[in-house]
C-alpha cells in the first residue's frame, strides 16, 4: 500500500518556512525557496516527492481540482492557484498559466501559505484575492480518510515563549514577516506570548487579542531554562546588598 503523507504534517511545514527568503529557483531551504519549492520541502520532510513547478503540480499532482468560487471550498491541506488564460508552450492543452500555488493552512480564519517573489519571503494570505483554482494532492491524505484509518485528529496544546532581548525594553510585532512591515505594536521584554507558528527567522505570535510577526531570536522557550534580561536584572544584588556583603568581607579581614 503507498504511503500517504499527513495534510498536518505537511501544513506544520509550510509554517515552519515562514520568513524564508524568496528564490527562483531556489534551493528548497532556508538559504531560499519559491512557490513550488515550498511543497518539494514540505514532501521531502515526510519522505515523500512532488514536481518543481506549480503549472506540472496542477496538471499531474491533483486527484481533486477546480475553480475557486467560495472560501467553502477550501480545505487545510490543500493546494491553490494564482491563474491567467495564457497557456505556457510547454503544454497545449489550453487550460491557462497556473503561475503560483500556495497551500491552505487554515479555514476558519483562512490562512494560505506561500512563497512570493513580491513579499521577498515565505508568507501568508487571509483573503482569496487572486488565487483562482484549488487542487487536493494525490499524494496527501484528506483529514477525514486519516480518521477512518484510525488516525488521531488531537488538537495541539498551544506553545508559549518569553520576549527577550539583548538590549532594549520592547521588540516589535509586526503585521507581516518583514522588518519593513507596519508595526502592530512593541511587545515588553519578559512577556508570554503564545507561538503560532515558528520559522528560522519569523514566528508568528498571539499577544493578547492582538497577532503578528516576530523574529524569532526574540522569542525564548517559557520553561527552557533562559532567564530573560528581567529575571537577570532581578537575580542581581542591591546597592545595599552590595555595600552590605562588602561590610561582611572587612570584617573577616578585621577579625583575622
Amino acid at each position: 500500500m503507498k504511503h500517504m503523507l499527513d495534510a498536518r504534517k505537511l501544513i506544520a511545514s509550510a509554517e515552519a518556512c515562514l520568513g524564508w527568503p524568496y528564490a527562483s529557483p531556489g534551493n528548497n531551504d532556508a538559504r531560499g525557496i519559491d512557490c513550488s519549492g515550498l511543497f518539494v520541502k514540505a514532501f521531502r520532510d515526510q519522505g515523500g516527492s512532488i514536481a518543481h513547478g506549480s503549472n506540472t503540480i496542477y496538471r499531474k499532482y491533483c486527484t481533486e481540482k477546480g475553480k475557486l468560487t467560495d472560501v467553502s471550498q477550501l480545505k487545510p491541506g490543500m493546494a491553490v492557484f494564482r491563474w491567467n488564460a495564457n497557456t505556457p508552450e510547454k503544454f497545449s492543452d489550453g487550460l491557462g498559466d497556473f503561475q503560483h500555488i500556495g497551500l491552505v493552512t487554515g479555514v476558519n480564519p483562512l490562512r494560505i501559505v506561500h512563497a512570493s517573489s513580491a513579499a521577498g519571503c515565505v508568507t501568508t494570505d487571509t483573503k482569496p484575492g487572486k488565487w483562482a483554482y484549488w487542487g487536493w494532492l494525490k499524494d496527501v491524505a484528506k483529514p477525514d480518510e486519516e480518521t477512518e484509518k484510525g488516525g488521531e485528529t488531537a488538537v495541539m496544546p498551544a506553545t508559549t515563549a518569553v520576549v527577550r532581548a539583548e538590549s532594549g525594553s520592547t521588540v516589535n510585532l509586526r503585521t507581516r514577516a518583514s522588518a519593513s512591515a507596519p508595526l502592530v505594536e512593541r511587545i515588553p521584554v519578559g512577556t508570554v506570548v503564545v507561538i503560532l507558528s515558528s520559522g528560522t527567522k519569523w514566528s508568528k505570535i498571539k499577544h493578547g487579542s492582538r497577532t503578528g510577526y516576530i523574529m524569532t531570536e526574540f522569542l525564548a522557550p517559557e520553561h527552557s531554562g533562559e532567564k530573560t534580561a528581567e529575571e537577570k536584572a532581578a537575580e542581581e544584588p542591591s546597592l545595599e546588598e552590595r555595600v552590605s556583603q562588602l561590610e561582611q568581607r572587612v570584617s573577616l579581614l578585621e577579625a583575622h
